[in-house]
């Protein structure tokens, strides 16, 4: 039986490959939203532990303090802003990554499928090919042990 080959299997496998790169592109991306998050996280507790700090003081005391504590975390306020919009384009490209990941996917999926249809239909004919052999042989053996003894010998040309 000849060996199955698709036409498309190369597509297959760089479209296979577009697939896991996709993958590997959004994980990319989660770990890096998940660090901004963490890093947002990280400086809010700066400027919590600082107004705990602020509030533990009399009154009097805070009110001198207030300005100062406020004019030093202006700085961690900046940066958490910039962090949410760095945050908000990580999840914009994470989508257009999911966007086209599920759209590689589909077409690998696609492609499998007409890949086991290809390789069923050729299986289908090897074996229709293989069946008309065996059909062959047996018409062949059949029509030897049907005809007359004495007729092989006139045909040999003794």
């Amino acid at each position: 039986m000849r060996r199955f080959q698709w036409p498309l299997q190369r597509l297959l496998d760089v479209t296979a490959q577009r697939e896991a790169a996709h993958r590997a592109e959004m994980l990319r991306l989660s770990r890096d939203i998940a660090r901004a998050r963490q890093e947002i996280v990280a400086r809010r507790r700066v400027i919590r532990a600082g107004l705990r700090e602020l509030a533990a003081h009399a009154l009097p005391e805070r009110i001198g303090r207030q300005e100062i504590v406020m004019a030093c975390s202006a700085r961690p306020e900046r940066d958490i802003r910039r962090l949410q919009q760095q945050l908000r384009d990580l999840h914009a490209q994470r989508q257009r990554r999911s966007e086209q990941f599920i759209r590689t996917r589909n077409t690998r999926q696609t492609l499998e499928k007409m890949r086991e249809k290809a390789r069923l239909a050729h299986l289908r004919e090897a074996l229709k090919h293989e069946q008309a052999e065996l059909d062959e042989r047996a018409h062949v053996a059949f029509a030897r042990r049907a005809r007359p003894a004495g007729h092989a010998r006139e045909t040999t040309g003794d």
